[in-house]
C-alpha cells in the first residue's frame, strides 16, 4: 500500500477524510487560530498537509520496532547496553522520568498494563587513543571512536506502538509548522531592520542631493566626493532587493498561511531522518564487522525545527507498568544531611 493509499484509506482525497481533516485543524490552530474564519484556508492547506503527513509516515517508518525496556532484557539487547551502563540504570531512568511520573498520574494511564514510549538522547562521538589488537600484536595509542548518549528522555507514552507512531507523525507535522513560523518571525525582524536602515539612507541621500547640508558634511574637513551619492543609491538598491526577497508575498493572514504551506510542501528539506547503523563493543567503541565481541545497533536521528539544537537519536520501547517504581523521599537521609 502506498503512502497516499494509507493516508486516505484507499479512497480519493476528500474533505471528509478524518485523518487529513484533523491534521489540517491542528495546523491552523498551531499557526494562527484566526485562519479558522479565513475563506478557503482549509482548501489551500489540505494538499500540503497531505504531502507532509505522507512524508511523516515514511520517515517514522524508518524507526525499527520497539524493544523491551526492562533490566531483564539488558543482557540480550545491544541497544540497551549501548544506552545504559548496567541493568539497574534502566529502572533508575524510568523512576527519574518526570514525563513518566506525570503520565502515571493522568487518566490516560488508568488500566494501561504495557506502556509504549520513545527513548531519545543526544549522541556524542569522540576520538580517543587506546589499545587495540592487530593480528596477534597489541598496539598502543590507536585512534578509536567512542559513542555515548546524554540528556536522555523517556516520553510519549501510549498503549500501542501504532498509536505511538501516529503521534510521532503528528510531531513531525508540528515541527514543520514551527519551522515556518520561525522563518516568518526572523523575516519580520530582519524586514523591520531593513526598513529602518532604508529610511536612514533616504534621509542621507536627500540631504546630499540638496547640496550636502547634512551634519556630517558640515563637520567634514574634506570636500564631499561625487561618488557619495552613487554609493548611497547603490546601498538603497541593495536594501530594496533584500526587502523584496524576504518580504512575504501575502498580506494579513496570507503572510502566515503561505510560508506554512511552503514548509509542508518542502518537508523533505526541513525534517531529515537518518538511519544510523553502527557496531559497538562493550566499551561503546565503534568497531568493524571483523571484531567478534561487537554488536550492531540501529537508531534513527532526526533534525529539529531549531537548527541550534543538537540532533537527537531515538528508539521505540515498551515496558510493563510494574517496571515503574516511583521514588519515595528518604526522610532519614534527608535528616542526616541537615
Amino acid at each position: 500500500m502506498g503512502f497516499f493509499d494509507w493516508l486516505f484509506n484507499g479512497k480519493s482525497a476528500t474533505h471528509g477524510d478524518e485523518r487529513l481533516q484533523a491534521a489540517v485543524e491542528r495546523v491552523i490552530e498551531g499557526t494562527d487560530p484566526r485562519l479558522k474564519a479565513m475563506s478557503g484556508a482549509r482548501e489551500r492547506l489540505s494538499p500540503a498537509v497531505a504531502h507532509a503527513l505522507a512524508y511523516a509516515h515514511e520517515a517514522i517508518g524508518h524507526i525499527p520496532a520497539g524493544v523491551e525496556l526492562t533490566p531483564e532484557n539488558w543482557g540480550q539487547t545491544p541497544l540497551l547496553r549501548a544506552f545504559f551502563t548496567r541493568p539497574g540504570d534502566i529502572s533508575e531512568a524510568l523512576s527519574a522520568s518526570q514525563d513518566l511520573r506525570d503520565f502515571m498520574k493522568s487518566p490516560a494511564a488508568v488500566g494501561m498494563e504495557t506502556l509504549h514510549c520513545v527513548v531519545a538522547a543526544t549522541r556524542v562521538e569522540r576520538t580517543v587513543l587506546g589499545h587495540a589488537m592487530e593480528g596477534e600484536m597489541l598496539r598502543q595509542d590507536v585512534a578509536q571512536r567512542t559513542v555515548s548518549f546524554s540528556d536522555m528522555r523517556i516520553a510519549g507514552f501510549t498503549a500501542t506502538e501504532d498509536v505511538l507512531r501516529a503521534g510521532l507523525e503528528d510531531f513531525v507535522l508540528e515541527q514543520l509548522v514551527l519551522a515556518a513560523l520561525r522563518d516568518v518571525a526572523e523575516n519580520r525582524q530582519r524586514s523591520d531592520q531593513l526598513e529602518a536602515y532604508r529610511q536612514l539612507l533616504q534621509t542621507r541621500l536627500r540631504l546630499l542631493e540638496q547640496g550636502g547640508s547634512s551634519v556630517d558634511s558640515m563637520l567634514a574637513t574634506a570636500p564631499r566626493e561625487a561618488t557619495d551619492v552613487t554609493r548611497l543609491r547603490n546601498q538603497l538598491a541593495a536594501n530594496e532587493a533584500e526587502l523584496n526577497e524576504i518580504r512575504p508575498a501575502g498580506v494579513g493572514l496570507d503572510a502566515y498561511l503561505d510560508p506554512v504551506i511552503e514548509a509542508l510542501q518542502n518537508a523533505e528539506a526541513i525534517i531529515q531522518p537518518k538511519l544510523i547503523e553502527m557496531r559497538l563493543n562493550a566499551m561503546n567503541i565503534v568497531v568493524g564487522p571483523e571484531v567478534p565481541d561487537g554488536a550492531d545497533i540501529r537508531l534513527v536521528e532526526f533534525s529539529t525545527a531549531n537548527p541550534e539544537r543538537p540532533r537527537r537519536v531515538g528508539f521505540l520501547a515498551h515496558f510493563p507498568r510494574s517496571a515503574f517504581v516511583e521514588k519515595t523521599v528518604d526522610f532519614d537521609a534527608l535528616l542526616r544531611s541537615i
